[in-house]
């Protein structure tokens, strides 16, 4: 009877103990199944950081860029807008006394004319001529100091460039077609413009 008993203890107790068991590898296998699922939950979350990370990068490198493309433009136009104001420098001094050189070219054609009124008088006339005229040599070379010169036009060939044709008469002897046979008035350059243009007459064949 005892032994019976006995027996009937031990194999109570292995099923509890096995149930125990049991449980344990319940427990256990929860616990791995909740460890997989955080682990699997935090690489999702550094999976998705990573991913905010390179787009961040990606806009950042673009921006970047776009200000590399923004600065180059801007040195361009500061180099083009350096280099305009430096040729209207240039030119300005160039061309600074354009205005007053100008101004005096009447002078020039009243002491011409007046030079002319009185060469053919008298000698005291002519002495007055040779003055107007000396004058008038010492006026035009200090235009031509500053960049002033007188257009070449009697016997010249015409050049609607620098020539303005008022007149025309049929050639004569061996007057060549299209040439200056008088000029009427005086046209001059300054440096490499055309200040005024001579005004001439030309010799045209019929």
């Amino acid at each position: 009877m005892n032994a019976k008993k006995h027996t009937k203890d031990q194999q109570e107790k292995k099923i509890k103990t096995a149930g125990e068991a049991g449980e344990e590898v319940k427990e256990a296998s929860a616990g791995c199944r909740d460890g997989a699922e955080a682990v699997a939950g935090e690489a999702e979350a550094v999976s998705g950081e990573v991913l905010e990370e390179s787009d961040a990068a990606a806009k950042a490198q673009q921006e970047i860029e776009q200000l590399k493309d923004q600065l180059l433009r801007l040195n361009a136009d500061f180099d083009n807008f350096r280099k305009r104001t430096s040729r209207d420098k240039q030119d300005w001094s160039r061309y600074a006394s354009q205005t007053i050189v100008e101004k005096l070219l009447p002078v020039v054609d009243g002491l011409d004319a007046a030079a002319l009124a009185v060469s053919s008088s008298g000698q005291e006339a002519k002495n007055v001529a040779e003055g107007f005229l000396m004058i008038g040599k010492q006026l035009l070379d200090i235009l031509g100091q500053e960049g002033l010169q007188e257009i070449p036009a009697l016997a010249q060939e015409f050049d609607p460039n620098v020539h303005e044709a008022v007149m025309t008469v049929a050639c004569t002897g061996d007057q060549q077609d299209n040439c200056i046979v008088m000029v009427l008035r005086k046209g001059y350059m300054y440096k490499d413009k055309v200040l005024r243009p001579s005004m001439v007459q030309v010799a045209k064949k019929e």
